[in-house]
């Protein structure tokens, strides 16, 4: 086996997935990643409020990235951040309206997405395939910790 296969692998199956949920959510003006960050604000924002930090954690992307993210998804209308307290630097991410309506369709191009992805594989594969990913990614963030 070459040295780099696994990360070759890795890296190739990850710029398809994108690019194929970039084709698929560009007539909602969203990227992958946005999609994405609205599943993950909608989903934590029922248990408890999203702040910046809480998306940089969950999608291991640098703070400077995030903060990006986050001013291109508020200028096209998709987030708000809201002042918490009396601390004006602590700001909750709220979806918008627009954000809340395109969701629906985000998770049906998400779902076909997964089941093309996943195509002639078994339950099992699949299962241990988000394993084996969990326990590589794991053992990569205990060496950086």
């Amino acid at each position: 086996m070459c040295d780099n296969t696994l990360g070759k692998g890795v890296h190739i199956l990850s710029r398809q997935l994108k690019r194929e949920m970039d084709f698929k959510l560009a007539k909602y003006g969203i990227t992958g990643v946005q999609s994405a960050m609205i599943g993950f604000i909608y989903d934590e924002s029922r248990k408890k409020d999203v702040f910046a930090k809480d998306i940089e954690k969950n999608f291991d992307i640098r703070r400077a990235s995030i903060a990006g993210m986050l001013q291109n998804m508020e200028k096209n209308g998709l987030i708000k951040r809201e002042t918490v307290g009396n601390d004006a630097r602590l700001r909750r991410i709220v979806l918008t309206t627009k954000a809340l309506e395109i969701r629906k369709e985000v998770q049906k191009n998400i779902r076909k997405v997964e089941k093309q992805a996943i195509e002639g594989l078994t339950k099992e594969e699949v299962k241990k395939y988000v394993e084996l990913t969990e326990k590589m990614s794991a053992n990569l963030e205990k060496r950086r910790g």
